[in-house]
């Protein structure tokens, strides 16, 4: 069923959500990412993606590697001067009330997590931005947990980020969160401005998928899994429904940006 967003986004109410506002002058988790990753840098230009290291409490990048204005449109000075809030204030303002909602999902999400579940936290959403030159561009994040304090709340977050302008409909955000007991894939339609759960691929969908990534046909595929290939397309058409969906193409794009495999 889908909920209605009814709260215009606000940075400060952002913030609290995140528990940030302190003062950390505790960086060596940066040094130590540079100095175990040395061509981490280098990889990400020839990928033409970006990295960035967030500090949660004062909300702030002490870290950009990669391609930052490839992707992003702006320097990665501009985000180095203008932390969080720069990015904030470049969103589209109906990604923006998208994004205060997935903050929220992440607020309750993050409190399930077990100590030993923390470090396979993973978060993956999208949004759009304008560049420097007016345009815009939807972004792919992937956050993942890169230190904890002595309290097992997060303050080091390690983002990656991608351009996906061209691999998804306009029209709606995607948030999965991953790395509970449970796994929390959601939609958010930003001309109706709700949000509804999806309902998650099964093992043998997954399964399907995965096969069909490699190039398989449903011919193939019925017979490497011993079914008929009606099953695989019945299959096929249920993941295009559960996912709401249109072709195979938007299928394999939307496995391949939220990993579900």
């Amino acid at each position: 069923m889908s909920s209605l967003i009814t709260c215009p986004f606000n940075f400060n109410d952002f913030k609290k959500i995140w528990n940030s506002g302190g003062l950390n002058e505790d960086i060596d988790v940066v040094g130590e990412l540079v100095k175990n990753n040395p061509l981490l840098h280098e990889t990400l230009l020839m990928q033409g993606h970006a990295m960035a290291v967030m500090d949660i409490t004062t909300m702030t990048y002490p870290l950009l590697l990669g391609d930052v204005e490839k992707v992003c449109g702006w320097s990665t000075e501009f985000f180095y001067q203008t932390g969080v809030n720069g990015l904030l204030e470049k969103f589209l303002p109906e990604d923006l009330l998208g994004l205060g909602e997935i903050s929220k999902q992440l607020s309750t999400y993050l409190p399930t997590l077990r100590v030993e579940q923390v470090k396979d936290f993973k978060a993956i959403y999208d949004y759009r931005i304008y560049r420097e030159d007016g345009s815009t561009t939807r972004i792919c994040q992937e956050s993942t947990a890169l230190k904890t304090n002595a309290d097992g709340h997060i303050i080091y977050f390690m983002i990656y980020v991608s351009d996906i302008t061209h691999f998804k409909r306009e029209g709606k955000q995607h948030m999965h969160l991953m790395g509970g007991d449970t796994n929390l894939l959601a939609a958010i339609d930003n001309a109706s401005g709700t949000i509804r759960p999806l309902t998650q691929l099964s093992k043998r969908e997954l399964e399907i998928a995965r096969l069909m990534g490699m190039g398989h046909t449903s011919e193939q595929i019925a017979e490497k899994l011993f079914i008929t290939t009606n099953t695989v397309n019945t299959h096929r058409q249920n993941m295009l429904r559960k996912l709401e969906l249109m072709d195979t193409t938007e299928l394999m794009n939307f496995i391949k940006i939220y990993r579900l495999l």
